[in-house]
């Protein structure tokens, strides 16, 4: 049987930032949800389970035992081996494989040029026409069209094995998965049900926390009067049998003398008790408390500085849009300082081509536009990490905290040594976000974040002024956000 086990692991990539801590769970064959925000160590999981990394702590196993896991990473840059094969298999499996995510073996021979949507049904079919007995996918859906979505879900469907499927895609989860395992800072914990059943047990269980947290917090208030109260009770009385000694003086050795100090030894006694009970009490609760702190979501709300476009017409284009050296169609199209656009279309219908000739052909300053590319390579997450780094220490805690308001630790995030795809996102934006901006040119801007991140840079969208040209396949994120729709299809792009 196909199986994951994890049992007590730890990991770190270094001692002062740990990542995972005490993760135990079980995993049979069917598909699980992976989720967390970005950066809090979704793909650093996988790492464990492949057995690129090894744990610091605890056990890693995976069945059946000598027959490595297939991951199929965020990125998809690289025509592998594995693809090539399986584009050229002519057995039965692969060519039904190609049929049912709609792929072409010619394609491959044009790879550089293809849409990252078409290179991930690829990446993801070539693993699947394998049968590994356990298959890790690390946001599969990234760049894919509603129709290439479908096909996908359908394919993933069909798997027998032990799947683990890290996304933020909520149709995806609801739809495949069947246990849900959440990340938060250092911690990791399975939850039965896809992601929507789980996040409501998880909101349930937090709500009872934060109940209980609150009682606790009432009852340690309520005990340290109490405690108090009595302090100054035994001040009380001790200042009381000094007075009364004083005035009887050192002679006075009667028996009511006698009976008094009796009475004032039982009681100091009686009180000394119920200080020492009272301040274990106090104890204890401090410890609850302290063990019964809460995760904290990071983040908060971001905007992006807005100022009046000079220019009317921010860019224009008339002319071939290319794939490589293939002409896909012509057009004659231009952008006002007003106009909030979406261009919309399949994968490989060239949405990323107009998209990049648009702000070729700009008429305005490069650093009047935010540029947000569909995809980061490796070397570009470095290199935006490298330039926060060498900023000024004003500038980069500028940048830093709108990296937090977007739900990253920048603590952690300044430690790393390799951006996350979400982190590097985050990144981009905020470097973007600091300076007005007449024009925003966000190829799909949701690919690789998490959801509560996707959640704020639409409300950000939603407020700004300025000009707008977005590609997404989000269509709530589009409808709220923009009013006209470029549409590119067989024949050419319909306004």
């Amino acid at each position: 049987m196909s199986a994951i086990h994890l049992s007590h692991v730890s990991f770190s990539y270094s001692s002062a930032v740990p990542v995972i801590t005490d993760a135990t769970f079980d995993l049979g064959p069917g598909w699980a949800g992976l989720v967390g925000a970005n950066g809090v160590g979704k793909s650093t999981l996988l790492s464990l389970i492949t057995g690129e990394h090894p744990p610091d702590d605890g056990t890693v196993s995976v069945e059946p035992v000598g027959l490595p896991p297939v991951l199929c990473a965020q990125r998809v840059d690289t025509l592998t081996v594995d693809i090539r094969n399986f584009g050229w298999d002519w057995d039965g499996d692969a060519v039904r494989m190609r049929a049912k995510l709609d792929l072409v073996p010619d394609q491959l021979e044009r790879w550089p040029t293809l849409s990252p949507g078409e290179r991930k049904r690829w990446q993801i079919g070539a693993a699947l026409v394998a049968r590994p007995d356990v298959l890790l996918l690390d946001e599969p859906t990234n760049h894919l069209d509603a129709a290439a979505h479908d096909l996908l879900l359908s394919a993933l469907g069909d798997f027998r094995g032990c799947g683990v499927v890290v996304s933020h895609d909520r149709d995806l989860l609801n739809n495949l998965t069947t246990k849900t395992v959440r990340v938060l800072p250092g911690r990791v914990r399975m939850w039965n049900g896809s992601y929507d059943a789980a996040r409501d047990a998880w909101i349930a269980e937090t709500a009872e926390q934060v109940e209980t947290l609150q009682r606790m917090k009432a009852d340690r208030k309520k005990l340290a009067r109490r405690l108090d109260e009595q302090h100054r009770k035994t001040a009380h009385q001790d200042a009381k049998r000094m007075r009364e000694r004083r005035a009887a003086g050192k002679h006075d050795l009667d028996t009511r003398g006698s009976a008094a100090s009796y009475k004032h030894e039982r009681g100091q006694k009686t009180g000394a008790q119920t200080v020492s009970t009272m301040s274990n009490s106090l104890q204890k609760l401090d410890g609850d408390l302290e063990g019964a702190s809460l995760a904290k979501d990071l983040g908060g709300g971001i905007t992006f500085d807005f100022e009046p476009s000079n220019k009317e017409f921010l860019t224009r284009y008339d002319g071939p849009v290319l794939a490589g050296t293939e002409e896909l169609f012509k057009v004659d199209v231009a952008m006002r300082r007003t106009d909030r656009i979406r261009i919309a279309g399949r994968n490989g219908a060239g949405k990323t081509s107009l998209l990049r000739l648009l702000v070729d052909e700009a008429a305005i300053p490069p650093d009047k536009i935010l540029y947000l590319t569909q995809e980061t390579t490796a070397a570009g997450a470095t290199a935006w990490l490298d330039e926060v780094n060498s900023l000024p220490s004003s500038d980069r805690g500028r940048v830093m905290t709108l990296v937090a308001r977007l739900g990253a630790d920048p603590g952690a995030l300044l430690q790393s040594h390799q951006p996350s795809p979400g982190e590097a996102r985050k990144i981009a934006l905020a470097l973007g976000l600091g300076t007005a901006k007449w024009l925003l040119v966000l190829d799909e801007p949701t690919n690789h974040l998490d959801l509560p991140s996707i959640e704020r840079l639409e409300s950000a969208l939603v407020a700004y002024e300025g000009a707008l040209l977005l590609i997404t396949h989000d269509d709530a994120l589009a409808d709220r956000t923009t009013d006209t729709t470029w549409t590119l299809g067989d024949s050419g792009l319909v306004m």
